[in-house]
């Protein structure tokens, strides 16, 4: 199985790069996430070598499918402590997404350094995964969820017991890694990480508190907004809060918070969901 650094390569072609969408990463099509992700390692291809990303928002327009994606990156602005680009993904002629991307040099000095606390949490070694609390076959439809290992904080009972049983709120607080954790120690792969979390993470969040004769909708994401607050390869689990905060008019929306394994916060996110019937 390859890691999530190779899944999102790219490579130089002419002016532009390409790249190659893995079937790995299927959730209904290719993983909105995962497709910025590579989107992330276009821009940061054509960025000064010293800079790392602190920002993508990326307007999802058509489905991938797997195999061969061509990219165009322009650069809007560029400094010596900062850059912004713009990213194009197409597929056979047709646009994929287009995203925003700021890089910003490393190290750059600026207000002390904090961090909004981490969740109080028992360590992933401590709590079982996911994929022995829930019935056999919940997840098969999904071939992302073989590369995601999960291993929820609260409601054990209730995580057992879903989907026929509901929680409270629509909220979902884990410990995950990625299987297998990535080989690349870049920040920009390390930032693929947050983006594929945030994408996921709220739609599972709202399913918490609907049964499965209620489950009558699935949710491709529109658009996805993360910023990048720290980077950290090392930290093989990550600690991760998502909710849903509204969902009404066709819309679903999400928010999500994501830290290392030390506290420290890694990054934050919202994603807009359209709601389709099954």
């Amino acid at each position: 199985m390859t890691d999530l650094a190779s899944d999102t390569e790219v490579h130089a072609n002419g002016d532009g790069w390409t790249a190659t969408v893995s079937e790995d990463w299927i959730v209904w099509s290719p993983n909105g996430g995962y497709l910025a992700a590579i989107a992330l390692r276009a821009a940061a291809g054509q960025a000064q070598p010293s800079m790392v990303p602190v920002s993508l928002a990326c307007n999802f327009l058509k489905a991938a499918r797997v195999g061969p994606v061509d990219l165009s990156v322009r650069t809007l602005r560029a400094s010596s402590r900062a850059q912004s680009l713009s990213v194009c993904m197409t597929q056979d002629g047709s646009v994929i997404l287009e995203a925003l991307i700021w890089l910003v040099t490393s190290g750059i000095e600026g207000f002390p350094r904090r961090s909004r606390p981490a969740p109080s949490a028992a360590r992933p070694t401590e709590l079982r995964s996911l994929d022995g609390l829930t019935s056999p076959g919940v997840w098969d439809w999904c071939r992302l969820w073989k590369r995601l290992e999960v291993r929820p904080l609260h409601d054990l009972e209730r995580y057992a017991a879903w989907p026929n049983m509901t929680l409270a709120e629509p909220t979902f607080r884990s410990w995950l890694r990625f299987r297998p954790p990535p080989t690349s120690d870049q920040p920009v792969v390390d930032a693929g990480r947050s983006l594929v979390t945030v994408d996921v993470f709220p739609y599972l969040a709202a399913l918490m508190i609907y049964r499965p004769d209620q489950l009558t909708h699935f949710a491709p994401t529109l658009s996805l907004s993360v910023s990048f607050h720290s980077h950290k390869p090392s930290s093989e689990w990550l600690l991760m809060e998502a909710s849903s905060s509204f969902s009404g008019g066709g819309l679903l929306a999400g928010e999500v918070a994501i830290w290392a394994e030390d506290g420290e916060l890694l990054a934050t996110g919202t994603s807009q969901m359209l709601c389709r019937p099954r």
